[in-house]
């Protein structure tokens, strides 16, 4: 779900100014005052995956990896990269469409609430500026059919940085929306794929990525400790 930021564009200019989100207080001050006073923001339509809320708060709590995991199934995402350079804190980069640092600012128990800042060049570079962002992911686990499924809710509050380029993005905002709902329909179907392997085969996903050379360790280890049985995965 964190690759959906690299949809990081808006059609709309409507100014907000919420004290908190879903009733959670922001106490970092910068990402109060993106929310407050966007350049843009866009609600993408609510994405919907097979699978349950474990699944979900692993993967989102382990971006390089889930990352790695999407590109393997998804080849259109083989140049999203996501690298984790502290605690709660990552650089992403699309082979220089965008180039940027995020970090974790506020976690709950249905939110996640992440703030970037970097370069995005698209449109054959026509569109290319710094700006910061605040992306809001709300989800849920919901059953329906006998089946259970995880629903995200997710919203962008997108600064930029130089005024002129702020006025011609919201001149964009048809070319942008059309932009948007490429990248994000791209990237819902990786994570479509992803949440598939982890809940069908969870086993021969870990064997599959015990021979990958460029997964870490300790994130394999993770994913043997939250998805491996003991009798299929020895003991924790």
């Amino acid at each position: 779900m964190v690759l959906v930021a690299v949809a990081a564009m808006s059609a709309s200019g409507k100014e907000v100014q919420p004290p908190s989100l879903a009733g959670v207080a922001i106490d970092d001050q910068e990402t109060r005052g993106i929310i407050a006073q966007p350049t843009l923001r866009r609600r993408i339509p609510r994405i919907r995956f097979v699978g349950d809320r474990r699944t979900y708060d692993f993967l989102v709590s382990h971006p390089p990896l889930a990352t790695q995991l999407a590109r393997r199934f998804h080849p259109p995402l083989e140049r999203y990269t996501v690298t984790q350079v502290g605690e709660g804190l990552y650089t992403i980069e699309d082979l220089g469409a965008l180039r940027g640092e995020a970090r974790l600012v506020r976690v709950t128990d249905r939110q996640r609430v992440y703030w970037f800042k970097g370069e995005f060049r698209s449109l054959a570079n026509l569109l290319r500026f710094t700006g910061r962002m605040v992306l809001v992911l709300d989800s849920r686990e919901v059953k329906e059919g006998g089946r259970t499924y995880m629903e995200s809710d997710p919203e962008f509050y997108l600064r930029i940085d130089h005024l002129f380029f702020g006025f011609v993005a919201k001149l964009l905002g048809p070319l942008i929306n059309v932009l948007i709902d490429r990248r994000v329909g791209m990237i819902a179907e990786a994570t479509s794929k992803l949440f598939q392997q982890v809940v069908g085969d969870p086993e021969g996903l870990y064997r599959e990525m015990a021979t990958w050379k460029d997964v870490r360790p300790e994130d394999l280890e993770a994913y043997r400790q939250a998805f491996i049985t003991k009798e299929a995965g020895g003991s924790r």
